[in-house]
Protein backbone atom coordinates (compact mmCIF):
# COMPACT_ATOMS: atom_id res chain seq x y z
CA UNK A 1 0.00 0.00 0.00
CA UNK A 2 2.07 3.19 -1.17
CA UNK A 3 -0.49 5.94 0.55
CA UNK A 4 -3.61 6.36 1.91
CA UNK A 5 -6.15 8.74 0.76
CA UNK A 6 -8.76 9.99 2.53
CA UNK A 7 -11.49 12.08 1.29
CA UNK A 8 -13.85 13.64 3.94
CA UNK A 9 -17.25 15.36 2.49
CA UNK A 10 -19.78 17.57 4.84
CA UNK A 11 -22.00 19.88 3.49
CA UNK A 12 -20.47 22.97 1.53
CA UNK A 13 -21.17 25.94 -0.47
CA UNK A 14 -23.25 25.30 -3.28
CA UNK A 15 -20.84 26.88 -5.90
CA UNK A 16 -22.60 27.26 -9.82
CA UNK A 17 -19.29 26.28 -11.63
CA UNK A 18 -18.80 22.70 -9.75
CA UNK A 19 -20.85 19.29 -9.85
CA UNK A 20 -18.54 17.47 -7.00
CA UNK A 21 -20.94 15.78 -4.73
CA UNK A 22 -22.30 18.51 -2.46
CA UNK A 23 -25.38 18.78 -0.16
CA UNK A 24 -26.77 21.67 2.08
CA UNK A 25 -26.13 21.25 5.59
CA UNK A 26 -29.01 20.21 7.09
CA UNK A 27 -30.83 21.91 10.22
CA UNK A 28 -29.16 19.31 12.36
CA UNK A 29 -25.58 18.62 11.51
CA UNK A 30 -24.33 14.57 11.30
CA UNK A 31 -20.93 15.41 11.49
CA UNK A 32 -20.87 12.90 14.27
CA UNK A 33 -22.51 9.95 12.83
CA UNK A 34 -20.16 10.67 9.58
CA UNK A 35 -17.17 10.94 11.91
CA UNK A 36 -18.24 7.35 13.50
CA UNK A 37 -19.22 6.26 9.96
CA UNK A 38 -16.05 6.79 8.31
CA UNK A 39 -13.95 5.47 11.10
CA UNK A 40 -16.12 2.15 10.33
CA UNK A 41 -15.19 2.20 7.07
CA UNK A 42 -11.33 2.68 7.55
CA UNK A 43 -11.39 -0.43 9.73
CA UNK A 44 -12.90 -2.32 7.29
CA UNK A 45 -11.02 -1.45 4.45
CA UNK A 46 -7.73 -2.03 7.08
CA UNK A 47 -9.23 -5.84 7.83
CA UNK A 48 -10.24 -6.55 4.30
CA UNK A 49 -7.17 -6.15 2.66
CA UNK A 50 -4.61 -6.56 5.56
CA UNK A 51 -2.72 -3.22 5.73
CA UNK A 52 -2.36 -2.96 9.12
CA UNK A 53 1.46 -2.98 8.40
CA UNK A 54 0.90 -0.14 5.72
CA UNK A 55 2.90 3.08 5.62
CA UNK A 56 0.78 6.39 4.73
CA UNK A 57 2.43 8.70 1.98
CA UNK A 58 -0.38 11.10 2.18
CA UNK A 59 -3.60 11.87 3.12
CA UNK A 60 -6.08 14.20 1.65
CA UNK A 61 -8.98 15.94 3.21
CA UNK A 62 -10.99 17.57 0.83
CA UNK A 63 -13.87 16.61 -2.21
CA UNK A 64 -15.88 19.60 -0.93
CA UNK A 65 -15.78 21.94 2.38
CA UNK A 66 -14.15 19.63 5.22
CA UNK A 67 -13.20 22.23 6.84
CA UNK A 68 -17.03 22.80 8.01
CA UNK A 69 -16.58 19.84 10.12
CA UNK A 70 -14.57 21.36 12.68
CA UNK A 71 -10.52 20.61 13.94
CA UNK A 72 -12.22 18.46 16.24
CA UNK A 73 -12.92 15.77 14.05
CA UNK A 74 -10.27 16.28 11.52
CA UNK A 75 -8.55 15.18 14.77
CA UNK A 76 -10.14 12.41 15.52
CA UNK A 77 -9.50 11.03 11.89
CA UNK A 78 -6.35 11.33 11.99
CA UNK A 79 -6.01 9.91 15.23
CA UNK A 80 -7.97 7.08 14.05
CA UNK A 81 -5.76 6.67 10.85
CA UNK A 82 -2.62 6.48 13.22
CA UNK A 83 -4.50 3.63 15.24
CA UNK A 84 -4.41 1.12 12.29
CA UNK A 85 -1.46 2.10 9.83
CA UNK A 86 1.78 4.63 10.54
CA UNK A 87 1.93 8.09 9.60
CA UNK A 88 5.98 9.17 9.00
CA UNK A 89 7.07 12.34 9.75
CA UNK A 90 6.73 13.37 6.26
CA UNK A 91 3.33 12.26 5.72
CA UNK A 92 2.05 15.18 3.92
CA UNK A 93 -1.40 15.68 5.28
CA UNK A 94 -3.32 18.39 3.24
CA UNK A 95 -6.97 19.70 3.79
CA UNK A 96 -9.14 22.17 1.61
CA UNK A 97 -10.57 25.11 2.65
CA UNK A 98 -12.58 28.37 1.86
CA UNK A 99 -10.91 31.71 2.90
CA UNK A 100 -14.23 32.56 5.20
CA UNK A 101 -13.57 34.85 8.09
CA UNK A 102 -15.16 31.51 10.24
CA UNK A 103 -12.42 29.22 8.67
CA UNK A 104 -9.52 31.41 8.36
CA UNK A 105 -9.98 31.73 12.32
CA UNK A 106 -9.61 28.35 12.81
CA UNK A 107 -6.29 27.41 10.97
CA UNK A 108 -4.33 27.67 14.31
CA UNK A 109 -6.50 24.52 15.50
CA UNK A 110 -7.00 22.48 12.11
CA UNK A 111 -3.02 23.21 12.15
CA UNK A 112 -2.39 21.81 15.62
CA UNK A 113 -4.87 18.79 14.75
CA UNK A 114 -1.91 17.54 11.94
CA UNK A 115 -2.94 19.57 9.01
CA UNK A 116 0.39 20.35 7.52
CA UNK A 117 -0.47 21.59 3.81
CA UNK A 118 -3.40 23.57 2.65
CA UNK A 119 -5.31 24.43 0.01
CA UNK A 120 -7.43 27.50 -0.29
CA UNK A 121 -10.75 27.47 -2.77
CA UNK A 122 -9.82 31.64 -3.85
CA UNK A 123 -10.62 30.59 -7.63
CA UNK A 124 -10.68 34.60 -7.99
CA UNK A 125 -9.32 38.00 -6.95
CA UNK A 126 -12.24 39.64 -8.37
CA UNK A 127 -15.67 40.00 -6.78
CA UNK A 128 -17.95 40.15 -9.51
CA UNK A 129 -16.79 36.90 -10.28
CA UNK A 130 -16.82 35.39 -7.04
CA UNK A 131 -20.37 36.45 -7.37
CA UNK A 132 -21.20 34.80 -10.04
CA UNK A 133 -19.39 31.04 -9.02
CA UNK A 134 -21.71 31.54 -6.00
CA UNK A 135 -18.85 32.10 -3.62
CA UNK A 136 -19.06 33.05 0.01
CA UNK A 137 -16.41 35.23 0.57
CA UNK A 138 -14.77 38.57 -0.83
CA UNK A 139 -11.92 39.19 -3.12
CA UNK A 140 -10.02 40.92 0.28
CA UNK A 141 -10.78 37.52 2.53
CA UNK A 142 -8.99 35.68 -0.17
CA UNK A 143 -5.97 37.67 0.08
CA UNK A 144 -6.65 38.12 4.23
CA UNK A 145 -6.43 34.14 3.96
CA UNK A 146 -3.68 33.30 2.19
CA UNK A 147 -1.51 35.58 4.28
CA UNK A 148 -2.97 34.17 7.23
CA UNK A 149 -2.47 30.46 6.14
CA UNK A 150 1.13 31.52 5.00
CA UNK A 151 1.86 32.82 8.72
CA UNK A 152 0.60 29.28 9.96
CA UNK A 153 1.71 26.27 7.08
CA UNK A 154 5.02 25.94 5.98
CA UNK A 155 3.18 24.11 2.85
CA UNK A 156 0.38 26.51 1.54
CA UNK A 157 -1.16 26.30 -2.13
CA UNK A 158 -4.60 28.02 -3.20
CA UNK A 159 -6.52 27.41 -6.56
CA UNK A 160 -7.33 30.11 -9.61
CA UNK A 161 -9.90 29.24 -11.97
CA UNK A 162 -9.20 30.97 -15.81
CA UNK A 163 -11.57 31.53 -18.77
CA UNK A 164 -14.69 32.71 -16.70
CA UNK A 165 -17.18 33.95 -19.01
CA UNK A 166 -16.70 37.52 -19.60
CA UNK A 167 -13.14 37.33 -19.33
CA UNK A 168 -9.92 38.82 -21.37
CA UNK A 169 -6.70 37.53 -22.07
CA UNK A 170 -5.50 40.46 -20.31
CA UNK A 171 -7.61 40.47 -17.25
CA UNK A 172 -6.51 36.59 -16.69
CA UNK A 173 -3.11 38.49 -16.84
CA UNK A 174 -3.27 41.16 -14.19
CA UNK A 175 -5.09 38.85 -11.86
CA UNK A 176 -2.45 36.26 -12.39
CA UNK A 177 -0.11 38.56 -11.19
CA UNK A 178 -1.87 39.49 -8.22
CA UNK A 179 -1.68 35.89 -7.15
CA UNK A 180 1.92 35.77 -7.94
CA UNK A 181 3.12 38.64 -5.33
CA UNK A 182 1.28 36.23 -2.71
CA UNK A 183 1.70 32.81 -3.38
CA UNK A 184 3.60 30.66 -1.46
CA UNK A 185 5.52 27.70 -2.89
CA UNK A 186 2.59 26.01 -5.08
CA UNK A 187 -0.55 26.95 -7.21
CA UNK A 188 -3.11 25.16 -9.02
CA UNK A 189 -4.22 26.96 -11.78
CA UNK A 190 -7.62 25.73 -13.33
CA UNK A 191 -8.74 26.24 -17.12
CA UNK A 192 -12.97 26.85 -16.38
CA UNK A 193 -15.22 23.90 -17.31
CA UNK A 194 -18.42 24.43 -18.29
CA UNK A 195 -20.22 20.95 -16.44
CA UNK A 196 -23.64 20.30 -17.84
CA UNK A 197 -26.12 20.38 -14.80
CA UNK A 198 -24.32 22.99 -12.82
CA UNK A 199 -26.20 26.27 -12.66
CA UNK A 200 -23.19 28.20 -14.35
CA UNK A 201 -23.93 25.86 -17.64
CA UNK A 202 -28.09 26.94 -17.34
CA UNK A 203 -26.78 30.62 -17.00
CA UNK A 204 -25.04 30.58 -20.15
CA UNK A 205 -27.45 28.42 -21.88
CA UNK A 206 -30.11 31.09 -21.44
CA UNK A 207 -27.54 34.04 -22.30
CA UNK A 208 -27.85 35.36 -18.57
CA UNK A 209 -23.71 35.70 -18.65
CA UNK A 210 -21.41 36.80 -21.07
CA UNK A 211 -20.19 34.54 -23.04
CA UNK A 212 -16.56 32.28 -22.75
CA UNK A 213 -13.61 33.00 -24.36
CA UNK A 214 -12.94 31.14 -28.05
CA UNK A 215 -10.85 28.08 -27.56
CA UNK A 216 -7.91 30.23 -28.86
CA UNK A 217 -8.50 33.13 -26.54
CA UNK A 218 -8.08 30.48 -23.85
CA UNK A 219 -5.08 29.23 -25.64
CA UNK A 220 -3.69 32.02 -25.49
CA UNK A 221 -4.38 32.54 -21.62
CA UNK A 222 -2.49 28.99 -20.80
CA UNK A 223 0.52 30.26 -22.73
CA UNK A 224 0.62 33.38 -20.41
CA UNK A 225 -0.63 31.29 -17.22
CA UNK A 226 2.84 28.91 -18.28
CA UNK A 227 5.01 32.23 -19.01
CA UNK A 228 4.36 34.54 -15.96
CA UNK A 229 4.94 31.14 -13.51
CA UNK A 230 7.83 30.86 -15.10
CA UNK A 231 9.01 34.29 -14.77
CA UNK A 232 7.62 34.23 -11.14
CA UNK A 233 10.06 31.22 -10.27
CA UNK A 234 7.71 28.30 -10.95
CA UNK A 235 7.91 25.25 -12.32
CA UNK A 236 4.87 23.61 -14.42
CA UNK A 237 5.33 20.22 -13.16
CA UNK A 238 1.59 19.21 -14.67
CA UNK A 239 -1.43 20.50 -16.93
CA UNK A 240 -2.50 23.02 -13.68
CA UNK A 241 0.07 22.72 -11.02
CA UNK A 242 2.69 24.85 -10.68
CA UNK A 243 5.44 25.03 -7.82
CA UNK A 244 8.80 26.80 -6.69
CA UNK A 245 10.43 23.72 -6.08
CA UNK A 246 10.21 20.00 -5.79
CA UNK A 247 9.86 19.61 -2.41
CA UNK A 248 6.34 21.35 -2.62
CA UNK A 249 4.81 19.25 -5.10
CA UNK A 250 1.64 17.64 -3.95
CA UNK A 251 2.68 14.13 -2.92
CA UNK A 252 -1.44 12.90 -2.56
CA UNK A 253 -2.02 14.17 -6.22
CA UNK A 254 0.86 13.16 -8.01
CA UNK A 255 0.19 9.45 -6.78
CA UNK A 256 -3.12 9.58 -8.97
CA UNK A 257 -0.80 10.28 -11.83
CA UNK A 258 1.86 7.73 -10.96
CA UNK A 259 -1.05 4.72 -10.46
CA UNK A 260 -0.15 4.11 -6.84
CA UNK A 261 -2.83 2.71 -4.63
CA UNK A 262 -5.35 4.75 -2.27
CA UNK A 263 -8.56 4.44 -0.58
CA UNK A 264 -11.21 6.54 -0.44
CA UNK A 265 -13.62 7.34 2.48
CA UNK A 266 -16.76 9.13 3.00
CA UNK A 267 -19.88 9.58 0.63
CA UNK A 268 -18.91 10.06 -3.08
CA UNK A 269 -14.96 9.01 -2.56
CA UNK A 270 -13.39 7.16 -4.75
CA UNK A 271 -10.69 4.65 -4.78
CA UNK A 272 -8.35 2.37 -6.01
CA UNK A 273 -6.14 -0.89 -4.92
CA UNK A 274 -3.56 -2.65 -7.03
CA UNK A 275 -6.72 -5.54 -6.80
CA UNK A 276 -7.06 -3.94 -8.97
CA UNK A 277 -9.96 -2.60 -7.95
CA UNK A 278 -11.97 0.56 -8.30
CA UNK A 279 -14.42 1.44 -5.65
CA UNK A 280 -17.15 4.90 -5.19
CA UNK A 281 -19.04 5.29 -1.84
CA UNK A 282 -22.82 5.94 -1.78
CA UNK A 283 -23.04 9.43 -2.51
CA UNK A 284 -25.96 10.77 -0.47
CA UNK A 285 -24.08 11.43 3.39
CA UNK A 286 -27.29 9.71 5.35
CA UNK A 287 -27.57 7.09 2.98
CA UNK A 288 -23.37 6.38 3.69
CA UNK A 289 -23.79 6.77 7.57
CA UNK A 290 -26.85 3.74 7.34
CA UNK A 291 -24.40 1.43 4.68
CA UNK A 292 -21.42 1.68 7.36
CA UNK A 293 -23.52 0.99 10.24
CA UNK A 294 -25.11 -2.03 8.72
CA UNK A 295 -22.24 -3.24 6.52
CA UNK A 296 -19.18 -1.44 8.05
CA UNK A 297 -18.51 0.34 4.46
CA UNK A 298 -20.67 2.40 2.27
CA UNK A 299 -19.51 0.99 -1.03
CA UNK A 300 -22.64 1.77 -4.14
CA UNK A 301 -20.30 0.75 -7.14
CA UNK A 302 -17.41 -1.83 -7.37
CA UNK A 303 -15.27 -2.20 -10.45
CA UNK A 304 -12.42 -5.09 -11.02
CA UNK A 305 -10.30 -2.99 -13.61
CA UNK A 306 -8.99 -4.91 -16.62
CA UNK A 307 -5.61 -4.51 -16.84
CA UNK A 308 -6.05 -2.63 -20.21
CA UNK A 309 -8.05 -0.20 -17.85
CA UNK A 310 -4.96 0.08 -15.33
CA UNK A 311 -2.58 0.71 -18.63
CA UNK A 312 -4.65 3.17 -19.67
CA UNK A 313 -4.73 5.41 -16.60
CA UNK A 314 -1.28 5.11 -16.15
CA UNK A 315 -1.02 6.49 -20.00
CA UNK A 316 -3.56 9.34 -19.65
CA UNK A 317 -2.50 10.72 -15.93
CA UNK A 318 1.22 10.32 -16.99
CA UNK A 319 1.03 12.74 -19.95
CA UNK A 320 -0.47 15.52 -17.55
CA UNK A 321 2.82 15.72 -16.07
CA UNK A 322 6.34 16.87 -16.96
CA UNK A 323 8.17 13.49 -15.73
CA UNK A 324 6.25 11.70 -17.71
CA UNK A 325 4.92 8.09 -17.78
CA UNK A 326 6.45 5.76 -14.66
CA UNK A 327 8.14 3.43 -16.59
CA UNK A 328 8.66 0.92 -13.90
CA UNK A 329 5.46 1.42 -12.53
CA UNK A 330 4.00 0.59 -15.96
CA UNK A 331 5.85 -2.44 -16.58
CA UNK A 332 5.57 -3.86 -13.43
CA UNK A 333 0.99 -3.47 -13.76
CA UNK A 334 1.59 -4.73 -17.31
CA UNK A 335 2.13 -7.78 -16.38
CA UNK A 336 5.27 -8.64 -18.72
CA UNK A 337 4.09 -5.93 -21.49
CA UNK A 338 6.17 -3.17 -21.74
CA UNK A 339 5.52 0.41 -22.68
CA UNK A 340 6.50 0.14 -26.24
CA UNK A 341 4.25 -3.32 -26.71
CA UNK A 342 1.15 -1.59 -25.89
CA UNK A 343 1.80 2.25 -27.49
CA UNK A 344 1.43 2.58 -31.26
CA UNK A 345 5.40 2.83 -32.07
CA UNK A 346 4.75 5.02 -35.04
CA UNK A 347 2.30 7.47 -33.59
CA UNK A 348 4.78 7.41 -30.86
CA UNK A 349 7.75 8.13 -33.10
CA UNK A 350 5.91 11.25 -34.96
CA UNK A 351 5.02 12.56 -31.62
CA UNK A 352 8.22 13.20 -30.49
CA UNK A 353 9.91 14.09 -33.66
CA UNK A 354 7.50 16.53 -33.75
CA UNK A 355 8.64 17.89 -30.15
CA UNK A 356 5.13 17.17 -28.71
CA UNK A 357 6.97 14.30 -26.44
CA UNK A 358 9.68 13.35 -24.95
CA UNK A 359 10.82 10.08 -25.47
CA UNK A 360 12.86 7.87 -22.34
CA UNK A 361 16.34 8.99 -21.92
CA UNK A 362 15.34 12.76 -23.14
CA UNK A 363 15.40 15.48 -20.65
CA UNK A 364 12.70 18.05 -21.02
CA UNK A 365 12.80 21.32 -19.55
CA UNK A 366 14.46 21.11 -16.02
CA UNK A 367 13.13 17.61 -15.66
CA UNK A 368 16.59 16.37 -14.36
CA UNK A 369 16.70 18.30 -11.49
CA UNK A 370 12.79 17.36 -10.39
CA UNK A 371 13.21 13.43 -11.19
CA UNK A 372 14.89 12.89 -7.42
CA UNK A 373 11.77 14.64 -5.84
CA UNK A 374 9.28 12.22 -7.58
CA UNK A 375 6.91 9.95 -5.46
CA UNK A 376 7.74 6.92 -7.79
CA UNK A 377 9.99 6.18 -10.70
Amino acid sequence: MSFLGLVLLVYGWLCTYCNFNKYKQPTTSRNEDLKIAMTKELHYYVDRYKLQEASVRSLYFGGGTPSLAGPSIIGHLLDSVAKVLTIRSDTEINMEANPTSMETEQLRQFRAAGINRLSLGIQSFDNASLRMMARNHSAAQGMGAIATARHMFDNVSFDLIYARPGQSLIQWQNELKMGLEVAGNHLSLYQLSIERGTPLFHALRKNQLPSVASEDEVADMYEATVELTRQAGFQQYEISSYARHPSAISKHNYAYWQGLDYIGIGPGAHGRLTDPISGQRDFHPDKYIELCTKEGEGLRHLEQMTTAQVLEELVVFGLRTRMGLPRRRFEAMAQGMRLHDVLDAQSLRTLIDGGFLAGFGQQTLGSHEWIPFCPCF
